[in-house]
C-alpha cells in the first residue's frame, strides 16, 4: 500500500502529518515517530544538490580524503554481509547510492557480482574511472540491474531520499528470493536525538529529508515485505577533517586550514548510539 500521494500523509503508516513543535520546518507523524521535511524537490533539484560542492565544501570537506575512514565502516558492513544466512562467495551485491564507489571497490572479488548507483554524476564518473567498478548513474526507480541481488545496502543513504517507500519497494521487487537489504540510517529517537533536537547533527533539510526512528522503520520494511529486521548500533569511523569540518569549520570557513594536512586523514572512531545498522529479510 502506497502512502506517498500526498506529502501531509506519512509514508510510514498512512496517517496525518502536522508540523513538529519540537523541530522547526519538519512534519511529524504522532502515530509512528517519522518525521520528515516540509519541502518539495524535483528530481532534477535533488541531482543537483549532489554534485561536486556537496561532496567538497559541502556537506563533506572533503569527501576522497574520508575515504579510509568510510572504508573502514565498510569492512564492518561486509563481516556482517558474510554472516548472513546462504550468504557465500556467490552472491550478488547491490548498493544503492554508492557515491565515489568506494564500497564497491572493497566488494571486488569477494562476491560473484556488485554494482551500485547513484544520481550524482560526477561520483558515478569517479567510481567508474578511478576505481573502475560497475556504477551506474540514474534514478534507482526507473534502473534494472542485469541480475537479482542477494543483498541490497543503502547505507546512509535513506533520509535523501525523495521517496524511499518507493525504492524499498524496488528494492524488494528486485531482491533474489529470501535475499536481504542492509540499511544504515540516524535514529531520530535516540537518547543523543531527543536531548539534542533540532541541534542534532543530522537535522539538516533539505540534503535529510527524512528522519527513522526503529519504530518507524520497522514499520515500513514489514510493509513492503521484509521480516526478521534486525538493529545494531556500531561505531562510526570519522576522519578528524570531517569532524573539524562539521562542528568548527563549516561554520567558521576554516577548512581549508586543515586541507592537505596529515591530521585531516586520520580516522577516529565515534558511538553516539545514534547511528542504527539494519538488517532484514525479503519475505518467502
Amino acid at each position: 500500500m502506497s502512502h506517498n500521494a500526498n506529502k501531509n500523509t506519512c509514508i510510514v503508516c498512512g496517517k496525518n502529518l502536522s508540523a513538529s513543535d519540537k523541530y522547526p520546518g519538519l512534519l511529524q507523524c504522532d502515530s509512528c515517530d517519522f518525521l520528515t521535511a516540509d519541502v518539495n524537490m524535483s528530481d532534477d533539484e535533488l541531482a543537483k544538490l549532489y554534485g561536486h560542492d556537496y561532496f567538497h565544501d559541502g556537506e563533506y570537506g572533503n569527501y576522497l580524503s574520508e575515504k579510509t575512514a568510510l572504508q573502514l565502516n565498510f569492512k564492518h558492513r561486509l563481516n556482517l554481509i558474510s554472516s548472513l544466512p546462504a550468504i557465500g562467495t556467490q552472491s550478488k551485491i547491490f548498493e544503492i547510492g554508492c557515491a565515489y564507489g568506494f564500497f564497491l571497490e572493497l566488494l571486488k572479488g569477494l562476491y560473484s557480482k556488485s554494482a551500485g548507483i547513484d544520481i550524482s554524476e560526477n561520483a558515478v564518473k569517479y567510481a567508474k574511472d578511478e576505481l573502475n567498478v560497475d556504477a551506474h548513474h540514474g534514478n534507482f526507480l526507473e534502473f534494472h540491474p542485469d541480475f537479482s541481488p542477494d543483498v541490497v545496502c543503502m547505507w546512509d543513504v535513506i533520509e535523501h531520499l525523495k521517496n524511499p517507500r518507493e525504492i524499498l519497494e524496488q528494492a524488494n521487487k528486485i531482491t533474489a528470493d529470501n535475499g536481504y537489504i542492509l540499511i544504515t540510517t540516524g535514529d531520530v529517537r535516540s537518547l543523543n536525538a531527543r536531548i539534542r533536537g533540532p541541534k542534532w547533527r543530522l537535522v539538516h533539510p533539505p540534503t535529510h529529508l527524512h528522519y527513522f526512528s526503529k519504530k518507524s522503520i520497522e514499520t515500513m520494511l514489514k510493509d513492503v515485505g521484509y521480516e526478521n529486521i534486525q538493529f545494531s548500533y556500531p561505531s562510526v569511523w570519522r576522519t578528524f577533517g570531517t569532524i573539524f569540518h562539521a562542528t568548527v569549520g563549516q561554520k567558521l570557513g576554516l577548512r581549508k586550514m586543515m586541507a592537505d594536512t596529515f591530521i585531516e586523514d586520520i580516522p577516529i572512531p565515534l558511538n553516539l548510539f545514534d547511528i542504527m545498522l539494519v538488517s532484514a529479510r525479503k519475505c518467502k
